[in-house]
């Protein structure tokens, strides 16, 4: 036995720069697959065993004869945010890698639910024939290497559960293991209600461009694109100062978090869509006024104009209005042509304040 492990030890040792290579084109391949794709993960390791654990392994099931036998010499491990990106990630392995064994351990309604930790999908994979055609993937023809799937959540408990240490020659109390069930349960129940929420969101975001919808909306960086491209008033004012200044209209959503306007609007007072929309239609003219004099100053040598700085002169009208009637009082009743004036004679300032 001692003989066949340092036969198999030696065999490691001289494959070692393969194995990283490996590793290293493994996580180049899938990293690109989940970008195309636009899959959020919460994260991925890669692992090349090491000498000791590959040691035990060998010790352990007394069945290898060869390193190539041993499927988890590199072992990737991928969690994912929502157990539906589980089943899309292994889709897009099975059109890009040879699948060689599958061990689903996501059965649902187990009768002990300890085991929730570990209901992932294992996959032991080889990179496929065709891809070993290109000269730099010929030396993985043979190695197969394994691909773990799981939850965020699932990753969490068996994290968790290794820590407590409860598995060892003793079953542990039935107290403790009715604990770890009641535990194990809502966790798998929070994987399921996340997937819904995740599924109600997208619903509604698919419907978000809807004007009604849009204006009961919180304000954030998407309901605000939203309402902007979709607010006939804001898009009127714009394309009028585009063409009295002789711009080109862009659409450059950046603008909203480089001026941070989300916490400016949120700071003066504004949570929803629709509170914003009144205020901008009670103070229209004002809002056009304003555009049309910083469009004359800021973009004398830029043929461009922001559709979103529609947003960003708005924000200047209850710094404004604060300016006027300090802390203690009310800015409810300014007159526009008061609000106006004040810009006129202070916008620079005012500008400076706000651009930063």
């Amino acid at each position: 036995m001692i003989g066949k492990i340092e036969a198999i030890i030696n065999e490691f040792y001289q494959k070692i720069d393969t194995y990283k290579k490996l590793e290293h084109d493994v996580e180049d391949i899938i990293t690109t697959l989940l970008d195309l794709n636009q899959i959020k993960i919460s994260n991925m390791t890669l692992r090349i065993k090491t000498e000791e654990a590959l040691k035990n392994k060998i010790l352990y099931k007394d069945k290898y004869d060869h390193i190539e036998e041993i499927t988890d010499i590199l072992g990737c491990r991928i969690v994912v945010l929502f157990e539906s990106d589980v089943d899309r990630i292994f889709d897009l392995i099975n059109e890009n890698f040879e699948i060689i064994e599958i061990v689903d351990k996501r059965k649902k309604h187990k009768v002990n639910h300890i085991e929730f930790g570990y209901t992932s999908l294992h996959l032991v994979v080889k990179f496929t024939d065709s891809r070993c055609r290109l000269v730099e993937y010929q030396k993985y023809l043979d190695i197969q290497f394994e691909i773990q799937l799981r939850t965020v959540l699932q990753h969490a408990w068996a994290e968790v559960e290794h820590g407590l240490g409860y598995k060892s020659y003793y079953e542990p109390p039935m107290e403790i293991k009715r604990k770890l069930n009641r535990l194990a349960a809502n966790l798998e129940i929070l994987d399921e209600e996340f997937e819904d929420i995740r599924y109600g969101i997208a619903l509604y975001n698919s419907s978000i461009d809807k004007a009604e919808k849009v204006l009961r909306t919180d304000i954030n960086k998407d309901s605000i694109i939203a309402y902007v491209n979709n607010s006939p008033l804001l898009c009127e004012i714009i394309e009028s100062i585009a063409k009295e200044h002789q711009l080109t209209i862009i659409k450059d959503a950046n603008l909203i978090s480089q001026q941070k306007l989300i916490a400016k609007l949120n700071f003066n007072g504004y949570q929803y869509i629709h509170e914003l929309n009144d205020d901008i239609i009670k103070h229209q003219d004002t809002l056009r006024a304003i555009g049309t004099m910083m469009s004359g100053k800021i973009y004398e040598d830029e043929p461009t104009l922001n559709l979103y700085n529609t947003i960003l002169w708005f924000s200047f009208i209850p710094v404004i209005k604060n300016l006027i009637v300090g802390h203690n009082g009310s800015s409810e009743e300014i007159p526009d042509s008061v609000i106006l004036d004040t810009f006129k004679n202070n916008n620079m300032a005012i500008f400076n304040t706000l651009w930063k």
